[in-house]
């Protein structure tokens, strides 16, 4: 229970800050620092671009099947990366939410970097 608490806590800090980034207000009324402390107050984990095959450096995020607030379970598909050889689904390790989207669809992302972050 706490941890759907949390989750929720966190999504809605999120958009709040996504609210006055988008909104065109003056930035001396933004809260500069939301963002920053609820992803401080939540236990994250980095989800990392893997490498699908030996000689893979980089991957391209075709998809994510998981978005912003969603349940994550170990073994999960969570999103499609096209590497060097071929297009694969990627599951995660860990349980969580899904706390932020960092490289986005379409995006190249050098294997080991962090693409998401993992709310616990």
């Amino acid at each position: 229970m706490a941890t759907t608490r949390a989750a929720a806590v966190l999504v809605a800090c999120l958009s709040v800050a996504h609210a006055f980034q988008t909104s065109g207000l003056n930035r001396a009324f933004a809260p500069r620092f939301t963002r920053r402390t609820a992803l401080s107050m939540v236990d994250t984990t980095e989800i990392t671009m893997p490498a699908l095959s030996s000689t893979m450096t980089e991957g391209k995020i075709v998809q994510w099947l998981k978005g912003v607030g969603d349940k994550v379970e170990a073994g999960d598909a969570i999103m499609v990366v096209e590497s060097d050889k071929a297009d694969m689904d990627v599951e995660a390790f860990e349980e969580g939410y899904i706390a932020k989207i960092i490289t986005p669809e379409g995006e190249m992302a050098a294997v080991g970097a962090a693409v998401a972050l993992l709310a616990e």
